[in-house]
């Protein structure tokens, strides 16, 4: 029973936490770190004028729990009384659940797969969860909720999630933020894949010389470097098994197939036809994977204009060399010029790359349609400036998680 109705109003099962109850005394977090070894509560405490109050919160078993829906390897489910839990036989440990929860509840184990909280579930109906049991003053409370009420400015946007827990916010303001910044590690093999599948695309699309060669070595190389991204490599072949609501699935999958019609394309011409509306469908994927509402300097604008103008920035020039279409620089400049708009808006947040190497590769650009070969070395700049671009993208991560005092 997922929720209850009493009269008009829905009943959801979750916690409440109130601040004018806590004494900050940690019983909770003790309790469950006692009960099962991990890190899955925390206890951030915050000053205040006179005194102090804490936040009790670890998994809030939401509405809408966007860990579930991008988990590739189907390894996170919710159950008929609404807790999410993972099933850790399952993971590969990519990580991904952990990028679009907003509120840091999802973390690795020693095996490198993922683990939370699962609201002790073997305890319900019989006992309350091991946090609750052990708080002295009642501030951390579970049961079943009217409205739960988790809009809290020290917390990210409650619209994301929808979470199942009750914030009783304190008489004194609590000066917070929820925005913080880290850098993503072991992105090397998705830098390269990224750029890979977006170049891969534009070339092939112009059809310019060996472009199913190219593009088959593009796809399948980056592809392998990319798996290297999941801990459990040996159950990385789960990764295409969500394709209903993971757009991690879906990029792998019409990586991977694009890949095959490709190298198919070598002997039957017309596979080609396959071949690139399962790259377009890849590139789309590979956007969508990033906008997470969960990660603000992902979900913008950037994201797509970056994505979509690395394959028209570095193949276009060379293109042009090739068949002299002037449309070609056109196209180039248009996505150059919109990276640029786009870079100098996410520079608020202090991104340092402002797209400075745009502005030569813009001059190259238009000197190349009076002697071609300058298009070579636009092709270079604009490689360059793709590949700091993608890399700053993953150095400098701005989120939303659990404020740090």
């Amino acid at each position: 029973m997922e929720a209850l109705k009493l009269s008009d109003e829905e009943l959801r099962l979750g916690f409440t936490f109130d601040h004018n109850k806590c004494i900050v005394c940690g019983a909770c977090v003790e309790a469950c770190n006692k009960a099962y070894g991990g890190n899955w509560r925390v206890l951030p405490v915050f000053e205040l004028e006179g005194g102090k109050t804490a936040l009790s919160i670890s998994c809030n078993h939401c509405d809408n729990p966007v860990c579930m829906k991008s988990c590739p390897a189907l390894a996170i489910s919710k159950n008929e009384m609404g807790v999410v839990t993972i099933d850790s036989s399952k993971c590969i440990g990519c990580g991904y659940c952990q990028w679009a929860c907003p509120y840091e509840a999802l973390h690795f184990s020693k095996d490198g797969t993922m683990s939370k909280c699962h609201l002790c579930v073997d305890r319900l109906g019989k006992g309350m969860p091991y946090c609750v049991e052990s708080c002295p003053t009642g501030a951390l409370t579970f049961g079943w909720l009217d409205r739960p009420d988790g809009e809290v400015k020290y917390l990210a946007p409650a619209s994301i999630t929808r979470p199942r827990i009750k914030i009783i916010p304190p008489k004194a303001e609590i000066n917070a933020s929820p925005l913080k910044e880290k850098r993503e590690d072991n992105s090397a093999g998705l830098i390269a894949f990224t750029l890979g599948s977006e170049i891969a695309l534009v070339y092939s699309l112009l059809k310019l010389p060996y472009f199913q060669l190219i593009a088959l070595i593009l796809l399948a190389g980056t592809l392998l470097l990319s798996v290297g991204h999941a801990k459990v490599t040996a159950k990385s072949m789960r990764v295409i098994l969500n394709l209903s609501t993971s757009w991690l699935s879906r990029e792998v999958l019409f990586g991977g197939l694009s890949a095959i019609a490709f190298l198919t394309s070598m002997f039957l011409q017309d596979a080609y036809y396959v071949a690139l509306p399962l790259l377009v469908l890849s590139v789309i994927s590979s956007i969508m994977i990033y906008m997470l509402k969960s990660r603000p300097s992902w979900y913008h604008p950037d994201t797509p204009m970056s994505f979509l103008g690395t394959g028209f920035t570095v193949v276009s020039p060379l293109a042009y060399v090739f068949n002299h279409d002037p449309l070609l620089l056109v196209l180039g400049a248009v996505f150059s010029l919109g990276e640029i708009i786009t870079a100098r808006s996410k520079a608020k947040m202090g991104f340092r790359d402002n797209r400075i190497l745009n502005m030569p590769y813009l001059v190259l650009d238009f000197a190349t349609f009076f002697f071609p070969p300058f298009g070579l070395v636009a092709t270079v700049i604009a490689m360059l400036s793709e590949i700091l671009h993608r890399r700053e993208f993953f150095q400098k991560v701005v989120y939303y998680g659990v404020p740090s005092v």
